[in-house]
């Protein structure tokens, strides 16, 4: 397999879809945090409003 540059940080290596494991993880993390931030600040505009939020049990 012929190696390839990672499209974010530019890195040569053998790896799939382009980008390889580290930037993968470091983007994941991010659209994480992203997620976890506008549910924080949806669930406060709701609380705002009056509304009783509903959470979810696991288990």
């Amino acid at each position: 397999m012929d190696k390839k540059r990672c499209m974010v940080c530019a890195r040569e290596g053998a790896f799939e879809g382009g980008i390889c494991g580290m930037c993968k993880a470091i983007i994941r993390g991010e659209a994480l945090e992203s997620q976890h931030q506008i549910r924080k600040e949806a669930d406060k505009s709701l609380h705002k409003e009056g509304l009783e939020i509903e959470r979810k049990t696991h288990g």
